[in-house]
């Protein structure tokens, strides 16, 4: 509880609902350095080509794009749907037909927390 007031405590979080394009347009400008969960449609892969990556799979194979990313494995089949977390600021996820980009550091470091220790991720 206490990490999340802290998220919160600065600002509320700027939302955006955005199409395929925007997003993928959004990514190549404006992250650097990506923790995906899950594997993202094409269009969006590309947009991740060079950037840093960190790429959390289950059973799936390695993608092509992904050559050169840091792979963790979750146990067990493969992973359903997809969320990008982008230069410890942005979530980047799917809503439906469109994709949903919060823009709010302080919640993104939270949920890095959450994730990076569950993963062994935290540097």
């Amino acid at each position: 509880m206490v990490l999340l007031s802290f998220g919160f405590a600065q600002g509320l979080p700027q939302v955006r609902e955005v199409d395929e394009n925007t997003a993928y347009w959004f990514l190549v400008s404006r992250v650097n350095e990506v923790v995906v969960l899950g594997l993202p449609p094409a269009r969006i892969a590309e947009a991740l080509v060079n950037k840093k990556v960190t790429l959390v799979l289950g059973s799936e194979a390695v993608p092509s794009w992904a050559q050169k990313a840091r792979v963790v494995r979750l146990g067990g089949g493969r992973m359903g749907g997809v969320l990008i977390l982008g230069d410890m600021r942005f979530l980047v996820a799917p809503k439906g037909k469109e994709w949903v980009i919060l823009d709010h550091p302080g919640t993104v470091t939270v949920l890095w927390g959450y994730l990076g220790a569950a993963l062994g991720l935290l540097r």
